[in-house]
């Protein structure tokens, strides 16, 4: 089973523990995938610890409150942006205005899940976000398989032209 990793950031320390709980033994399972994908949760209280856990670790999964002590969960965003455009970044805040939204969505996040959040609404959108991540790894691997195949068939149809074109000029020095 693959395991993804979420880096919750969060001042809260019931936030954390509670993704914590619903995430530990949670797994996402579609039909169309060989395996499960499982959870490895990690947390962060500030800005600063959650940049400081960025640069250490790739994370998969960001849940990002907005209102943080010092950096503020924009800035942090901004600097995953930076330097892990892939990872998918999800703000959770009971602070959330349309100007937020618009803000945050055009520097880059995935969705929004607003506190206080049940259980279901976390797990819907960890399944929401990690469909996401799967059919994206599926279409890139898709795509170098295409280009694999592609190549090989130039090949083979190169080769095989080659062929009758050699014989044709053997016949012909020797005419």
């Amino acid at each position: 089973m693959e395991n993804l990793k979420i880096l919750v950031v969060d001042d809260e320390p019931g936030i954390r523990m509670g993704v914590h709980r619903v995430l530990d033994k949670f797994v996402v399972d579609y039909p169309f995938m060989d395996d499960a994908i499982g959870f490895d949760v990690i947390d962060a209280s500030t800005g600063e610890e959650a940049i400081e856990k960025l640069s250490e670790n790739n994370f998969d999964i960001v849940y990002l409150d907005n209102k943080l002590p010092g950096i503020q969960g924009i800035e942090v965003l901004q600097h995953i942006n930076n330097i892990s455009p892939t990872t998918k970044v999800i703000m959770i805040t009971s602070y959330a205005s349309l100007e937020l939204a618009v803000q945050a969505t055009k520097i880059g996040a995935f969705d929004f899940v607003p506190k206080p959040f049940t259980p279901q609404e976390l797990r819907s959108s960890v399944e929401g976000v990690t469909k996401q991540i799967f059919l994206k790894k599926m279409t890139q691997k898709m795509y170098k398989e295409g280009k694999q195949i592609r190549f090989q068939f130039l090949s083979l149809l190169s080769h095989e032209l080659k062929s009758p074109l050699n014989s044709i000029e053997g016949y012909l020095v020797i005419i």
